[in-house]
């Protein structure tokens, strides 16, 4: 049994070196371990709890390095499909100190593919989560379902990030079509506004997006401000929380650490607000540091010195 399980992308972040206008304008980058799914796990089991991982990546030397990095972080990989006709994915990221520009190198996470033993993971987990790319193809999509579908009948906590951008889109259906499909079964979702610009396509305030996401089916909605904190609404009522950041170097990942607080503080037995404000403790601490991975305080710590 894992206390958590994702499903959609694990790739290579390439960070540009320095804080330049646009990446057009970036010539060193760093290489780092990615993906947003991938970077939930691996904090999850840094903290100490079972993390497991479903996706494709390439028999190449960078999906070699993946295998390796999250090897080292003990994230169960069983579930990670090495396939030498499909390329690891790249993604070009703009070191920055608000919303990074990126650029996506796609490929084998347009090819996401289950098998019944995938399935027996999600049953057991206490958590699943997933990502837009995990919807971003037609194959891709109904795998998606299908796992869905497995773990609201298991009674598993699902989660789910709608980093939606019009560039990782190869699916046949629109967006907002796709999110009537899944918000049903989704317990928690959190979006940032950037993601609801792109998702709606029009500016609309905080509290309009969220009713649109409820509506839609979902629970719970924690709309993050950036540096203004989040909004938690359970449908009933919305709570403004200000950020516990005090210090920004680079936002890659920030959001991941959100996730990886929420979830823990789940998997612990907090309720949804506190463990809501433990995502938001992962968040700040995750700023000061440079890429997704990074030492962030165990939990424990940051309960005391947060809550």
């Amino acid at each position: 049994m894992v206390n958590f399980v994702s499903f959609g992308e694990v790739l290579i972040d390439f960070i540009s070196k320095d804080y330049v206008r646009g990446l057009k304008n970036a010539t060193s980058f760093d290489k780092f371990l990615g993906g947003s799914p991938s970077n939930i796990a691996v904090n999850i089991s840094k903290q100490g709890f079972k993390s497991a991982m479903i996706s494709r990546i390439g028999k190449d030397p960078f999906g070699d390095f993946i295998l390796e990095q999250l090897n080292n972080y003990n994230v169960d990989v069983q579930a990670i499909l090495q396939d030498e006709r499909f390329s690891t994915d790249i993604v070009y990221v703009l070191k920055s100190k608000s919303s990074p520009e990126f650029y996506p190198l796609r490929s084998a996470s347009l090819n996401l593919d289950i098998t019944d033993s995938y399935l027996d993971i999600v049953k057991k987990a206490n958590i699943f989560h997933f990502s837009s790319w995990s919807l971003s193809s037609d194959n891709n999509l109904k795998n998606t379902l299908k796992l869905l579908k497995v773990a609201k009948k298991n009674n598993v906590l699902i989660g789910f990030d709608p980093n939606y951008r019009e560039i990782l889109w190869k699916t046949s259906l629109e967006i907002e079509d796709v999110l009537k499909l899944i918000m049903p079964y989704v317990d928690f979702i959190k979006p940032s506004l950037d993601d609801c610009i792109h998702i709606f396509k029009e500016n609309k305030n905080e509290e309009e997006y969220i009713n649109h996401f409820h509506e839609l089916g979902v629970k719970n909605v924690i709309l993050t401000l950036g540096e203004k904190g989040f909004i938690f609404s359970d449908g009933k009522k919305n709570t403004h929380f200000e950020s516990y950041a005090k210090e920004v170097i680079d936002t890659t990942g920030a959001g991941d650490a959100f996730w990886s607080g929420l979830y823990i503080g789940t998997i612990i037995g907090l309720d949804v607000i506190k463990a809501a404000r433990l995502g938001n403790a992962f968040s700040a601490e995750k700023l000061k540091y440079v890429g997704a991975i990074c030492d962030i305080k165990n939990y424990k710590e940051l309960l005391k010195e947060y809550l």
